[in-house]
């Protein structure tokens, strides 16, 4: 069984601050590196906007990071970490691949 959470991006309220990269990354093996995050924020230099992008794998499954100060036990770091909720956490369950 399969932990499963759907993460909401509201791109309006992303400020491009690099909290959910950074909260991502430090959960990861050493080093530290951003980069390797499941979680980028992504310009639109024409709009003027930033806005959150998931990878494939973050959007499938839960990864298991856990900030401190999580609001619930399936709330991954990146979503604790944004300080302008532009990532949020719509529905937890679990899934049976059986």
């Amino acid at each position: 069984m399969e932990l499963v959470v759907k993460i909401n991006i509201i791109p309006e309220k992303c400020r491009g601050c690099r909290s959910c990269e950074t909260a991502c990354a430090l959960w990861d093996r050493p080093p530290f590196n951003p980069r390797r995050a499941g979680i980028h924020i992504i310009k639109d230099e024409e709009a003027g906007t930033e806005y959150p992008l998931l990878n494939l794998e973050c959007q499938e499954i839960f990864c298991g990071k856990q900030a401190p100060g999580a609001r619930s036990l399936l709330e991954p770091a990146c979503v604790t970490a944004c300080l302008f909720h532009a990532l949020q956490v719509e529905k937890e369950e679990a899934r049976d691949e059986g």
